[in-house]
């Protein structure tokens, strides 16, 4: 039973990573070799160095092999307190609508933390932020224990609700990782810069230029609820 267990969590949660992941660099290739043409963001054009994609991709594939046998095995450890049967949609939209928000908020506080804390930016975070204009496969260059602590939030949301879908999970999982795959990417947001509180790909690459505002991911609520959330840039936060 528990082989069975764990093997249906890795099949289905690695190999939905996997072929993110790997959709996620096609991707990349595509804006580095400008099959696909970032847009003029508030940063301005994106500079894409190829040379770079080359020298990252040693850590993106180590940090999503460990991703794709770590997060899984954390299911199956824990699956008795956040594994529950499917019921029915509607309770797997409201599931994903509180992961996406505690997950959130938990990313904001920790993120927020790592450029707070000089040891930890220099040691764990600075890395990340090497890559001033990143293409969409670079939110997996990072230090592995960086992603290893951020995925926390995801767990302490599935505990919080007392259990989850595997359903949802995968739902979640499946958003969170195109949103970091897109918010990564140079593009110009499209549609869901008309969602309220939407984290745009703009809301995040004025963090990759400004480092000092920005923190949440998906939602912009948390720099708005915790003041560091700006419209426009005052001379304090220019080069």
């Amino acid at each position: 039973m528990f082989e069975s267990l764990y093997l249906n969590l890795f099949v289905a949660v690695s190999g939905l990573y996997l072929i993110l992941n790997l959709l996620g660099l096609v991707y990349s290739k595509a804006i580095l070799k400008t099959i696909i043409s970032p847009t003029r963001s508030p940063m301005g054009f994106p500079i894409h160095d190829a040379s770079l994609f080359k020298k990252h991709l040693p850590l993106i594939l180590t940090n999503l092999l460990l991703m794709i046998i770590i997060f899984p095995t954390g299911l199956y450890l824990l699956s008795d307190w956040i594994l529950e049967p499917y019921q029915n949609f509607g309770i797997v939209v409201g599931q994903l609508i509180a992961i996406l928000l505690i997950d959130d908020l938990y990313f904001y506080g920790f993120h927020r933390l790592m450029h707070k804390n000089k040891f930890i930016y220099d040691k764990i975070h600075y890395i990340h932020h090497r890559a001033k204009y990143p293409f969409p496969s670079d939110y997996l260059y990072e230090h592995p224990l960086e992603w290893m602590l951020g995925s926390l939030g995801s767990f302490i949301a599935f505990l919080i609700l007392g259990g989850v879908s595997l359903t949802t999970i995968l739902l979640f999982l499946t958003i969170r990782t195109l949103h970091e795959l897109d918010i990564h990417s140079g593009i110009k947001s499209s549609f869901y810069k008309h969602i309220p509180f939407a984290g745009t790909n703009e809301h995040h690459a004025y963090h990759h230029k400004y480092f000092l505002v920005h923190f949440a991911s998906i939602f912009s609520v948390w720099d708005r609820v915790f003041k560091t959330h700006i419209d426009t840039w005052p001379a304090r936060f220019k080069n």
